[in-house]
């Protein structure tokens, strides 16, 4: 049931997102359309290699890569400090650097890869941080906090990925021996959960950016 509703909000974010694209265009929002439809493609190609018994270890490795490398990408446009900006555009190379290396000397391409996963997320949570202290700095404080687009995809991104922490550093406890079953089912349910969230704040986002743009 969870993860129809998922899917249904994930499918919807896209279809949102491309309603509104006339509005998006003028902003860095755009470049969620390509985004979001390539996201949907690899969840339904996920699901389908599931289905079929096919291990999607890597696909996953390779998207969630390529996930975090965008929502630097987008955190690099909205800053305005010059040190944040060169943060967020250093940690692309050195980040993709650092799954190859997991990839190939630690976890391997049978497995996913867990540790870079949270090296990514804790650094999209450090990027959110700096996206919420930058905005109420007096010299950038324009408009309210919470009618700016990217505040909202900002809040989307800190909770799925605070919780990507905690539920990716029990993973392996999760699906130890003795919680094989009720692990994955924990990790399922969680993950979805947040799923839900972070793609409920990307549509919200999208609604305001075109509600913003109807006010001016």
């Amino acid at each position: 049931m969870l993860s129809s509703i998922y899917l249904l909000v994930q499918a919807s974010s896209f279809l949102v997102c491309l309603f509104l694209f006339k509005t998006l265009k003028n902003t860095d929002l755009k470049y969620f359309l390509p985004f979001l439809l390539l996201t949907l493609v690899i969840e339904l190609t996920g699901l389908w290699m599931t289905a079929h018994g096919i291990k999607n270890y890597l696909l996953y490795n390779v998207f969630t890569t390529f996930e975090f490398i965008f929502y630097s990408f987008l955190f690099y446009k909205h800053y305005r400090k010059t040190n944040f900006k060169l943060l967020s555009i250093a940690f692309m190379p050195l980040y993709i650097i650092a799954v190859f290396i997991n990839l190939m000397y630690y976890q391997g391409i049978e497995k996913f890869h867990t540790y870079t996963f949270l090296l990514g997320s804790f650094f999209i949570v450090v990027f959110c941080c700096l996206f919420f202290y930058e905005s109420v700095l007096p010299e950038y404080l324009e408009n309210t906090l919470t009618k700016q687009p990217f505040f909202w995809v900002c809040t989307g991104l800190l909770l799925f990925y605070l919780g990507s922490v905690i539920i990716n550093a029990l993973f392996e406890y999760l699906r130890s021996f003795d919680m094989q079953i009720e692990g994955k089912k924990i990790y399922g349910t969680i993950n979805q959960s947040l799923n839900v969230i972070l793609y409920s704040a990307f549509i919200f986002s999208f609604i305001l950016c075109r509600n913003n743009s109807k006010k001016y």
